[in-house]
């Protein structure tokens, strides 16, 4: 993109905003124009590299000061994500005719629109970006999106750590715990490799997910484009297009499966702050939510623990699910200091 002029006008107009703020906070509530004028400057500023740490207490502040303002400002950040992965994927892209794009394309831009409002819950102000010269980590609960210098994009879900290392040859970056989504700009010249202990995954220009298991597997699922997963240096790599994952085990063939579009969105939940279970047991719904919490889901009894309840819930609520589960389940959940123990009513 061109932000040049843009960002000049943006950050003008931010200065005049922030000035009108100050005094409008002692006469009239400010509009909700004034907020996403000032949204967008700051995601325009965001958006063009790491800010200082004087900027960032600046943007926290300002979030902080009133409600609308985060969720402003989140709405802003998701408009720049989704523009980021359009043109990441490259000017041949043609997201009319893309089949995933077809099927989904307005469930995703709903999506895409309240990714940030949503996973402000989880961490406020916390798709500032990030510098990617070495390590970075999110905290239990916060999610980040940082813009890579090859004008990739990563997501980083809850606790993940992620290293990047660029070069002429090749754009790798190690997933050394944890989850994130990347959105691959292309360049033939330079793979873009996703090295997850001893799993490679290898895009050109695409959109996936890489998640690693505290069993030692790996998880890809591909949004769009296509990718190639294998596992050790001499592994054969087996390509996985758009709404077809695999879970990559320390040992075994590796077997493509078709998830379709809707599976695809529930398993990213995660960026609009909610955890889809579909599928899991409470056993491993207590092990999903404390991911993102420290409250902790506690079943003494494994056969309450194999019982089962889908849907999505808000990722920094276990109490809330907990409750449901009970409800639904003819349990009781108890509300104890850390968190809440599911045992038989």
């Amino acid at each position: 993109m061109h932000w040049d002029v843009a960002e000049t006008d943006a950050s003008r107009h931010l200065g005049t905003v922030a000035s009108r703020t100050r005094v409008t906070l002692t006469t009239i509530r400010e509009s909700s124009a004034d907020i996403d004028a000032a949204a967008a400057a700051w995601a325009a500023r965001v958006d063009r590299g790491p800010l200082s740490d004087q900027d960032q207490a600046a943007l926290e502040a300002w979030a902080a000061q009133d409600p609308r303002r985060a969720g402003a400002y989140a709405k802003a950040l998701a408009v720049n994500a989704h523009l980021d992965r359009a043109a990441g994927l490259g000017a041949d892209f043609a997201p009319a005719s893309h089949p995933t794009a077809k099927a989904a394309d307005r469930r995703r831009l709903l999506a895409t629109g309240g990714l940030l409002a949503a996973a402000s819950v989880v961490g406020a102000v916390g798709y500032a970006a990030l510098s990617l010269r070495g390590r970075v980590t999110t905290a239990k609960g916060d999610i980040r999106r940082a813009p890579l210098e090859d004008g990739s994009a990563v997501t980083l879900n809850t606790d993940t750590t992620i290293r990047a290392a660029f070069d002429g040859k090749m754009r790798r970056v190690d997933l050394l715990r944890g989850e994130a989504l990347f959105d691959v700009a292309k360049d033939p010249a330079r793979p873009f490799v996703v090295v997850a202990g001893d799993v490679r995954v290898r895009a050109v220009g695409t959109s996936f997910t890489v998640r690693t298991h505290d069993d030692g597997q790996v998880g890809v699922i591909v949004r769009e484009g296509v990718v190639e997963v294998w596992r050790g240096a001499e592994g054969k790599p087996v390509r996985l297009s758009a709404e077809h994952a695999v879970q990559v085990a320390t040992a075994g063939a590796l077997v493509p499966t078709t998830v379709g579009s809707a599976a695809v969105d529930r398993a990213m939940a995660w960026r609009q702050g909610q955890i889809d279970l579909d599928g899991l047991t409470l056993g491993q719904a207590a092990d999903e939510f404390a991911r993102y919490s420290d409250r902790r889901i506690v079943i003494d009894d494994p056969a309450v623990a194999k019982l089962k309840m889908t849907g999505l819930f808000s990722a920094s609520d276990p109490d809330g699910f907990a409750k449901a589960a009970a409800l639904s389940l003819g349990l009781r959940a108890t509300t104890e200091a850390d968190g809440v123990r599911l045992s038989r009513g």
